[in-house]
């Protein structure tokens, strides 16, 4: 598995080069005006699916720029890449260097290698399920803060922004208590950012799982905590998703998400993609 993680993380910082040095890149939506894709994203897809099925014959590969439902029945299989190619696409549309490329391996439906790459900063986040996480080969724990000292990263919902309400009302309710708030526009480097120390918690009401499939395994390897409102996070269709430092911190997180949405509203959250 090591020796495979190594593969996956150069192919990573490839397709991190690929995104810096494209040109004339051609940027579209994807239903919403807030929902980019470019050209790169699906060139650097196509890379990275290439590539991934020399490193491991026969696994499934699923891609955020594949033509699939948002709940997928296609993708059962052992083992199942999970790959956003540009995590962060309307940051890279307008130049806000704020991307990432996200590659992960799960097995059975349980992460197993995650790999997030930051071309912009040069940095690598890589983690083996049971072997810790790593920053450029340098071992990466969580921080230790309290609520009332935590940096918190959160959205509210651009794809979607009927859910807008119910994501400033829980901000509120967050900001009240912690140190501040930051969006990147990234969740997979945000969960990262937390991996590594430098924020706290992290919500968002619906991701999917290329999104978190990456980022998720690295915080947990890490020292954190991930998960939904059901339990574990949902590496076929999407969900809520919810990370922190610490069990305490992430059940603080979970209880005002809890308060501030309905029982309708959760049971809508779970079910609808």
């Amino acid at each position: 598995m090591e020796g495979l993680l190594n593969k996956v993380a150069d192919l990573a910082v490839k397709a991190g080069s690929i995104m810096l040095s494209d040109s004339d890149v051609e940027v579209g939506n994807k239903g919403t005006k807030e929902n980019y894709v470019t050209s790169t994203d699906l060139k650097v897809q196509r890379f990275l699916r290439e590539g991934l099925a020399t490193l491991l014959p026969g696994a499934v590969f699923r891609g955020e720029e594949d033509d699939l439902p948002r709940e997928d029945e296609g993708t059962r299989g052992e083992y199942v890449w999970i790959v956003d190619p540009i995590d962060g696409t309307a940051n890279y549309a307008r130049g806000f260097g704020e991307s990432a490329v996200s590659i992960a391996l799960a097995k059975d439906d349980e992460p197993v290698l995650g790999v997030v790459r930051n071309p912009y900063a040069r940095e690598t986040y890589c983690a083996i399920k049971g072997r810790g996480a790593f920053l450029n080969g340098t071992p990466i724990h969580v921080s230790g803060r309290s609520k009332e000292n935590a940096m918190i990263c959160l959205s509210w919902s651009a794809y979607d922004k009927s859910r807008s309400a119910d994501c400033f009302r829980i901000s509120r309710d967050l900001y009240a208590v912690c140190e501040d708030i930051r969006r990147t526009g990234s969740a997979a480097y945000e969960l990262c950012l937390l991996a590594r120390g430098s924020v706290d918690m992290h919500f968002e009401i619906r991701l999917a799982p290329w999104d978190y499939a990456a980022g998720g395994l690295i915080i947990e390897e890490a020292g954190g905590r991930t998960g939904s409102l059901e339990g574990r996070l949902d590496m076929r269709r999407q969900c809520l998703v919810m990370a922190a430092n610490s069990e305490k911190n992430f059940a603080f997180l979970k209880g005002v998400v809890s308060e501030n949405l309905s029982r309708r509203r959760r049971l809508a959250l779970v079910h609808v993609s």
